[in-house]
């Protein structure tokens, strides 16, 4: 049977079943409770109630075509798929790219190999569906051939597990940004003590100088790497009892000051920077086009994070990665055309229109300073802070140490807790959850 045809009425049971025992994949993520603990993401945060099942409709494939599935839909999937037959053409290759949820790539694949249906030949997504499917034995390591040096660090890290690299990187995306209301503020700081500065003067009344998720992991990592520290190790555990940490603390609480008055939620958050009241923001790229609807109480400017005035380097958030992986199943010539294909998408002109067509940040490193990186605010935004940022490899002990930092950051910035005695039960939390 041609692998996309499907017994519709045995599919659907399957996935219904699975649906409830994706054992150990990443949660869809909330917006977060920035004075309580919550549970970090790992990746770009998905949207609340995803649907399991794929409703994106599955064009008809020969039983010649690679077929690769995308988490992707709408314009970007579209896009993608231009670039895959402009790229596959020259190669002799057909490949038919058919778009997934996130939950739903998980779930038809689980689903197929109990129905023992053949996966997918390719899988273009994150580091999340990366980290599943390695452990589920469902990819192979990416034999790509492609010079390391020449990508994203974080892009790469977030692709290697034990040693290897299992996806080819090919762009970058759920990074954190500052934007700022132009209507309170005519430019972006560039400094941490310049931020804290304006965001103090700008705050008073029911208006506030600076919002954002305050004891979430991801925007805590940023000032940690601004600090030169990090949440893992080089030995890939977890290094959260340090100097770095501790005085990444003593800056959150100072430019906690500026904030709303706890408890304050994410969510309120949002709301206050676009209604005009908040005159700065610390947000990840998924949020632009919401921010973008209010355009009467919001003169959306964009910038990256400022640097730490201390150090000098710049705050650094986390990078999630976009990935090409290939089919445990590929061989032969097929999977010689397949690797083919994720060198050409790692191409300087590929990778000018992953920027410019899909809207996701190049991996290559050459690629940031392209036109359509430079014409983006968002883009040029992340790429003047991603070749310092680390990556968001999808292991247990980087979940350990995000879950460590997300319990003991509300005590600190309530004051119950010294930044000192915080880092240090960090690095406890994190190593018990580790060994476990």
């Amino acid at each position: 049977m041609p692998r996309h045809m499907r017994r519709a009425p045995l599919l659907l049971i399957l996935i219904l079943a699975l649906a409830a025992c994706r054992v150990g994949a990443p949660e869809p993520t909330p917006p977060p409770a920035p004075d309580a603990p919550t549970r970090a993401p790992t990746a770009v945060p998905r949207p609340t109630a995803a649907p399991v099942v794929t409703t994106i409709p599955q064009p008809q494939a020969p039983p010649s075509a690679l077929i690769m599935w995308a988490v992707a839909s709408g314009p970007q999937l579209d896009a993608l798929g231009r670039l895959v037959a402009d790229l596959s053409q020259p190669l002799g290759a057909q490949v038919v790219v058919i778009g997934k949820s996130a939950d739903g790539l998980l779930a038809d694949i689980r689903a197929d190999a109990l129905a023992g249906l053949p996966p997918p030949d390719l899988i273009w997504g994150t580091q999340e569906e990366l980290g599943l499917l390695q452990r589920d034995e469902m990819i192979q390591p990416a034999d790509d051939g492609l010079a390391e040096a020449a990508l994203l660090p974080g892009a790469v890290a977030g692709a290697t597990l034990g040693g290897q690299r299992w996806g080819t990187p090919l762009a970058a995306q759920g990074y954190l940004l500052l934007l700022y209301n132009r209507k309170l503020a005519n430019s972006a700081p560039r400094t941490t003590d310049e931020l804290i500065s304006r965001a103090r003067a700008l705050t008073g009344g029911d208006s506030f100088g600076i919002v954002a998720a305050w004891a979430e992991p991801r925007w805590f990592t940023a000032w940690l790497n601004g600090f030169g520290g990090a949440a893992l190790g080089a030995d890939g555990q977890p290094s959260l009892n340090s100097p770095q940490t501790v005085a990444a603390l003593d800056l959150l609480k100072e430019l906690r000051v500026s904030g709303p008055p706890p408890p304050s939620t994410y969510a309120e958050g949002v709301r206050l920077f676009r209604q005009g009241r908040a005159a700065f923001a610390i947000d990840g790229d998924w949020s632009l086009a919401g921010y973008r609807e209010y355009t009467d109480t919001l003169d959306l400017g964009i910038a990256p994070l400022p640097a730490v005035a201390a150090t000098g380097r710049v705050a650094a958030p986390g990078l999630g990665g976009v990935y090409l992986m290939y089919g445990r199943g590929l061989t032969g010539p097929r999977l010689d055309q397949a690797r083919e294909l994720g060198q050409a998408l790692a191409q300087p002109a590929a990778q000018t229109r992953i920027a410019a067509e899909l809207q996701l940040l190049p991996a290559l490193r050459a690629a940031l300073a392209d036109p359509a990186v430079a014409g983006s605010p968002a883009l040029a935004a992340a790429a003047a802070q991603a070749p310092a940022a680390p990556g968001l490899p999808p292991t247990a002990s980087l979940r350990c140490a995000w879950d460590a930092i997300a319990a003991e950051l509300p005590p600190v910035l309530l004051g119950d807790q010294t930044q000192a005695d915080a880092a240090a039960a960090m690095q406890s939390r994190a190593e018990s959850c580790a060994q476990q």
